[in-house]
């Protein structure tokens, strides 16, 4: 078992996300970044889908209960296990009683704790991660105590020692063209690859709006499917890209579709940073 003693800003369970339920409305869900989330479970030799808990901005105060090994990746925010810092991107041996305090983020925004076998609770609809509607709360609000699977790991044996290839300061945003781009004149499509945009205070798992509006002569569109990735342009020409726990239609234009590497990106981006989107298709 883990126990959560102080939760931080924003801890939540995550895992790979729930596939097979936009039909019904529910959205992915699922960790962020998922990059960051595959290279801990990787470390420790999980499985691919076992669930981890992701912190934002600031993360929590936690006791072990048991002899097991975490992982931390994503985000750099200071970690200290028992006072000691530790190090990312590799392997940790917690024993029985350790207490892991994590910090204020240094870089980026979101970072991933990984348990050697993962965090076992309820699976719903196929996940673990935590959204409000299928899941009680969508975050760890309290006192909480989370088990976990502890299976033999010999980090001599088999450890994947991997090093992160994410630049987080990075501001270009790879994209390609969405349903409704050609709805656009040449001006507009123009003005779109060369303004350089600022990430406003309205950003969280759903979706992160864009401070600069984005003049255009487009009208709204029939209720239609988005999904992650996807850059909404509004009537007043505010930009909307979805995140992981967005809704699954939509009747905003959809101009562009990030792809996963710039999505996993854009969740370690900040309030006031700045993006740049870069096309990978060509403009018709």
């Amino acid at each position: 078992m883990i126990e959560i003693i102080q939760y931080g800003i924003y801890t939540s369970i995550q895992d790979m996300g729930r596939f097979n339920y936009q039909s019904y409305g529910v959205p992915v869900s699922g960790a962020q970044d998922q990059q960051a989330y595959r290279i801990a479970n990787q470390i420790l030799n999980n499985s691919l889908t076992s669930a981890v808990l992701e912190f934002t901005i600031k993360g929590p105060k936690i006791r072990f209960h048991q002899n097991t090994f975490i992982a931390l990746t994503g985000a750099k925010m200071k970690a200290k296990l028992n006072g000691v810092e530790v190090d990312y991107y590799v392997p940790i041996k917690v024993n029985e009683g350790s207490i892991l305090e994590m910090g204020i983020i240094q870089n980026g925004c979101r970072t991933y704790l990984a348990v050697c076998g993962g965090i076992k609770t309820e699976k719903i609809l196929e996940s673990r991660s935590q959204f409000k509607g299928v899941t009680i709360n969508d975050r760890i609000f309290k006192k909480t105590l989370l088990p976990i699977d502890n299976p033999i790991f010999n980090p001599s044996k088999g450890a994947r020692m991997i090093s992160p290839s994410q630049d987080y300061s990075q501001i270009e945003l790879e994209v390609y063209t969405g349903p409704e781009f050609y709805k656009l004149s040449k001006i507009e499509k123009e003005n779109l690859f060369s303004t350089l945009f600022t990430i406003s205070n309205f950003n969280n798992r759903m979706a992160v709006r864009l401070k600069e509006k984005f003049k255009n002569e487009m009208s709204e569109i029939w209720t239609a499917p988005v999904i992650p990735g996807i850059v909404q342009c509004t009537s007043d020409g505010s930009l909307i890209i979805l995140m992981r726990d967005a809704q699954v239609t939509g009747g905003y234009p959809r101009i562009l579709q990030l792809n996963n590497s710039s999505l996993n990106l854009l969740s370690q981006k900040n309030t006031e940073d700045k993006i740049r989107f870069k096309l990978l298709s060509r403009i018709d």
